[in-house]
């Protein structure tokens, strides 16, 4: 994945695509794959909004069916199974337990429907079916609360890095033919009889300022997608309504498993997450006030997640221990008022007179399906009929072999032949995949099989390949969406 600013000027794009988050990165590998002329830019990073905001889970949702959402969880919990076969280094089974307390907002029996539905909708999908857990067995658990507890279940859903997640979904679009730029914006739009034939662009590294011409332009802006309205002339009302959702990583806290659990203080949903050795504690589901590039972590919205830790765990969390805090913006579709957590997830395209294509909403688990109906519209319009070609796709750095499989004997392998240690030949491989040995084959010092932190796995070999063949920029690209590291040792981003 190269960074080629000369490529966008050279003929005309079948689809232009503003926004590099995976809505965009999935409309991109969608048409891609069909042998669309693609083009995408992004004012700044890849994954530097939302896509790198979120809790890391690719779930059904099960909170979803309390508003009703059956249709969306249907599909998501579908998706979750095409992304564990089509991009197994990157997205993981997980375990999760859901204890019930006595007195809580949910009763236990709406619970069990609930996740007998949830396995239901999963169909031939599922990953394990949901069972229940005795007080007795939840004891075994560490650092549960017992006070009250009256049982519990045990269900499955999926980690992943979603940065990571969002970088391949590019990369694999680039190797089919797509042109990608990062830290291009959008300026405005080329117009021919009211239609827009072309975007003018400004590269923000080398200056330059240009007309990618297209046949069609897709919105994919995400908290962004009103501003970008805004710049094309369509519309005057804001179509979003984006809620704000803040989450913690915390040290490792010896949770063998994920917990879904009730907050006290409102009786939402938030989740307690093993992840990249941390603890990851989220979300806050509250109307935002601020634009997306203003969002910052406040001391209230902290608090509210050790309230909740706290209260269903005997280790006290104080915000001391914290060692890093993120917010991202849901780009949810405006509705009625309300609670922003029955907001739907659903997601919606719009084509406004301008011929420019907005797609709103939506989340994080549906972004091929949501791809394939933007492209399915936008070629339908085109008078393009090909068929969509992602549902069995894999990403870069998918092997073809079972992935335990592949995992433990690739991990002895990169041992034996390099002078990395076991976490970090696992670490190398739950990133790239089969494109590990490319990364370290990148290396260009003496010390490049160095840590970048002691007691990280994160290598320095990595840096030279994020930059060759990721497109990462700047300290903050690296270290905050190639790798993750800096999210919870910020030492690293200083130098």
């Amino acid at each position: 994945m190269k960074r080629h600013i000369e490529a966008f000027t050279d003929g005309v794009f079948d689809l232009c695509i503003i926004g590099g988050g995976i809505t965009g990165a999935g409309a991109a590998l969608d048409a891609a794959s069909r042998g669309w002329r693609v083009a995408l830019i992004d004012k700044s990073d890849f994954a530097s909004g939302t896509s790198s905001a979120s809790s890391k889970l690719i779930h059904g949702g099960i909170r979803y069916l309390e508003y009703g959402h059956l249709g969306l969880v249907y599909e998501a919990l579908h998706e979750r199974g095409r992304l564990l076969a089509n991009a197994p280094h990157l997205v993981q089974p997980l375990p999760f337990v859901l204890p019930v307390y006595a007195g809580q907002r949910m009763p236990a029996w709406k619970w069990r429907l609930g996740l007998t539905l949830y396995d239901i909708l999963a169909g031939q999908e599922n990953i394990a079916r949901s069972r229940r857990v005795s007080v007795r067995q939840l004891r075994s658990l560490s650092g549960l609360r017992l006070s009250g507890l009256t049982g519990g279940a045990l269900y499955h859903d999926a980690l992943m890095d979603d940065a990571r997640v969002c970088i391949t979904v590019l990369k694999t679009a680039s190797r089919l033919g797509a042109v990608l730029a990062n830290y291009v914006q959008a300026v405005g739009f080329e117009k021919a009889g009211g239609k827009i034939v072309g975007v003018s662009a400004h590269d923000r590294i080398g200056g330059a300022t240009f007309t990618i011409r297209c046949r069609a332009v897709l919105n994919a802006a995400g908290p962004w997608a009103d501003s970008v309205c805004g710049l094309s002339g369509s519309g005057s009302e804001p179509q979003l309504q984006p809620t704000k959702g803040v989450h913690l990583i915390a040290p490792v806290l010896g949770h063998r498993f994920a917990f879904l659990l009730l907050h006290p203080r409102d009786g939402r949903v938030f989740f307690v997450i093993p992840w990249l050795g941390r603890t990851l504690i989220g979300t806050t589901d509250t109307v935002a006030v601020e634009g997306p590039d203003d969002l910052r972590v406040l001391p209230d919205e902290i608090e509210y997640l050790l309230e909740g830790y706290n209260h269903f765990f005997d280790h006290e969390l104080r915000a001391a221990n914290v060692m890093g805090a993120f917010a991202g913006l849901r780009p949810l579709i405006r509705a009625t008022p309300g609670k922003p957590s029955a907001r739907s997830r659903e997601f919606r395209l719009e084509r406004a007179a301008s011929g420019l294509w907005t797609a709103l909403g939506g989340k994080y688990t549906t972004y091929r399906a949501m791809a394939e109906s933007i492209v399915d519209a936008i070629g339908a319009n085109l008078g393009r009929r090909e068929p969509c070609r992602t549902r069995t796709l894999r990403l870069v750095g998918a092997p073809d072999s079972p992935w335990p499989r592949y995992s433990s004997e690739m991990a002895a392998s990169l041992q034996a032949r390099y002078p990395i240690a076991a976490d970090s030949a696992m670490h190398l491989l739950h990133r790239y995949g089969t494109e590990t040995e490319t990364v370290l084959e990148s290396i260009q010092a003496k010390n490049g099989f160095e840590r970048v932190h002691p007691d990280e796995p994160d290598l320095i070999v990595e840096q030279a390949y994020q930059r060759n063949e990721e497109m990462a920029m700047t300290a903050a690209d690296l270290f905050l969406r190639r790798s993750r590291i800096g999210m919870y040792r910020p030492e690293v981003l200083k130098g």
